[in-house]
């Protein structure tokens, strides 16, 4: 059972496997540059006022999504993304020289030939900032008027 894929991965159809595979690494992309972006923005939007850097529930899913991270990487786990994505392109019988054109465009941005041995300080690091954030520019109710 170890090299088999998830049975809602083994029920869809092969093209189907490959949409959502083209789906998963935009989402990842997308996940990535909103860790990523964020603290930044907190501090700028701190210095520049800016309310929306202080609304709760974007800076709790920040903290979330920077808390998946850092545990996956002190754990030494890759990403459950990406292991979902590989698993339905395996599925679809995707092999690297037929990338979509989605994976083709995506795939560099996302994914670096670094050991995870690098990442894994970088990973933690960046979590820890962004919980540093929580306490520096504090995250407030959005109060309605």
């Amino acid at each position: 059972m170890e090299n088999s894929v998830p049975a809602w991965i083994s029920a869809l159809e092969p093209s189907n496997a490959l949409a959502f595979a083209d789906a998963i690494l935009a989402l990842h992309l997308g996940i990535v540059a909103f860790n990523l972006v964020m603290p930044p923005a907190i501090v700028l939007g701190a210095w520049r006022g800016w309310r929306w850097v202080r609304w709760r529930w974007l800076r709790l899913l920040h903290l979330g999504s920077m808390a998946v991270v850092a545990m996956q990487a002190a754990l030494g786990d890759l990403c459950f993304l990406t292991v979902w994505e590989a698993d339905l392109r395996r599925h679809a019988g995707a092999v690297a020289s037929s990338e979509s054109f989605i994976e083709a465009l995506l795939a560099d941005l996302l994914y670096v030939d670094v050991p995870l041995a690098v990442l894994i300080p970088i990973y933690l690091g960046w979590a820890a900032l962004s919980l540093a954030l929580w306490w520096l520019v504090p995250a407030r109710q959005i109060v309605k008027r």
